[in-house]
């Protein structure tokens, strides 16, 4: 058994990110509506556009999972202020929440790939400023989660990997970097070029995916990370694994 920090509700915090991983999996509501748009060529946000009847529900699970998410980070602060790592994830955390949350609040007009006059007017240009902060919000959830795999890594790193389960959230947080740089660099390949480089559907489902189960078993498997048994070695030894001095 670890303890954890002074003031850290640890279970309310996992229970918090748990939700927020099944709110964010907007696969479940795709499914449920009978996939009402082609997975290869449409992006999930797709179902949150007004001209879509998903649009409703898709952008309250948006903003479900940003609010959850955000609350969950104020929520970790006690465990933050020890370790730097721990830090960087809980600030990636939240800009994530913040992404996702502004989601909610600024969906597109309409559903380019379900709609040919919708992609002529986003082509030229006249899709209007709703698609524009869209593109901005929907930039920084993804930047988020890139940042949430990778402090992941080195918490999970300083604390000698946690056993098997660790081991295999460690792969997880990789798998969660790698899909969503994959995918922005291609998104950002066709907004520079104009061109549809290659569908995106199907990389963009699997990234959400792996997302969602990213936050559903993150805590949990770095509990050892920000707990006082790991805080009081790196005293006893006067500098903690992060490269803070611990105060004597």
């Amino acid at each position: 058994m670890f303890a954890v920090p002074a003031g850290f509700p640890y279970r309310l915090t996992r229970n918090l990110m748990i939700a927020a991983g099944v709110l964010y999996c907007s696969l479940i509501l795709e499914a449920a509506a009978g996939y009402p748009l082609n997975i290869h060529t449409s992006f999930l946000s797709e179902l949150g556009a007004l001209d879509q009847s998903t649009s409703l529900p898709a952008r309250a699970m948006d903003l479900g999972a940003g609010v959850l998410v955000l609350v969950a980070a104020v929520l970790a602060r006690p465990a933050a202020r020890m370790h730097r790592d721990v830090m960087g994830l809980m600030i990636s955390t939240a800009f994530f929440g913040l992404g996702t949350l502004a989601d909610s609040f600024f969906p597109m007009d309409c559903a380019p790939s379900a709609s040919a006059a919708c992609r002529i007017a986003e082509k030229h240009g006249h899709d209007g400023a709703e698609l524009v902060i869209h593109e901005v919000t929907s930039t920084l959830a993804g930047l988020g989660t890139i940042a949430i795999g990778l402090f992941a890594i080195l918490v999970l790193r300083r604390i000698g990997w946690a056993g098997r389960r660790g081991r295999a959230v460690a792969v997880l947080a990789a798998a969660v970097s790698l899909t969503n740089a994959w995918l922005g660099i291609e998104t950002g390949l066709e907004v520079i070029s104009g061109d549809d480089l290659h569908p995106p559907g199907v990389l963009q489902r699997v990234a959400i995916l792996l997302v969602c189960v990213l936050l559903a078993v993150l805590l949990p498997a770095l509990k050892r990370g920000f707990s006082d048994d790991h805080l009081a070695r790196a005293a006893r030894n006067g500098r903690d694994r992060g490269g803070v001095r611990v105060a004597a």
